[in-house]
């Protein structure tokens, strides 16, 4: 019983992050159908939606389709298919993408376990959003020996500069 309750919690807390997610910076006015669906609890339409939208190169349904693999919601769980759409979404330059390519670098979730990479990616994701990842770079950075850490820097100069040209 305490399990299932447990289980329910961390399925609302998914389904609010997820929302929270992809809200920022939309207004109620313009929200897509993907979110519409996500507000009523219909998450395997909006899987659908979204991934109509993320197959076009919309780089917050790009996201919005990694999360749902990421978290199995309307969809079966899958971290390499999650970490794709991750990635695509980070490639264009969207902050939340690029925070969960780090985190899933960080964690070897859906990718190979690579604290050079997990660095690189949560400091240009912390650099994006004002500071949000600097603990989780930080953690990563604590893995590090100082040639790795030189390493994961100059890489993480590489994907500022690519970034600043979107």
């Amino acid at each position: 019983m305490q399990s299932n309750m447990l289980r329910r919690k961390g399925v609302c807390i998914g389904q609010v992050l997820l929302v929270l997610a992809l809200f920022s910076g939309q207004s109620f006015a313009d929200i897509s159908s993907g979110q519409a669906a996500i507000i009523k609890g219909d998450f395997p339409r909006a899987f659908k939606e979204f991934k109509v939208d993320a197959d076009k190169g919309v780089a917050y349904a790009q996201a919005a389709v990694g999360v749902m693999l990421h978290l199995g919601q309307g969809v079966k769980r899958n971290l390499p298919q999650a970490f794709f759409w991750y990635k695509k979404a980070a490639d264009q330059g969207y902050d939340a993408g690029v925070a969960n390519v780090g985190i899933m670098y960080y964690k070897g979730a859906g990718t190979e376990q690579d604290d050079v990479k997990a660095y690189a990616w949560l400091d240009l994701a912390s650099y994006i959003r004002g500071g949000r990842e600097h603990n989780a770079k930080a953690r990563a950075a604590s893995f590090l020996s100082p040639a790795q850490l030189k390493k994961a820097q100059q890489l993480a100069v590489t994907l500022r500069k690519k970034f600043e040209k979107k």
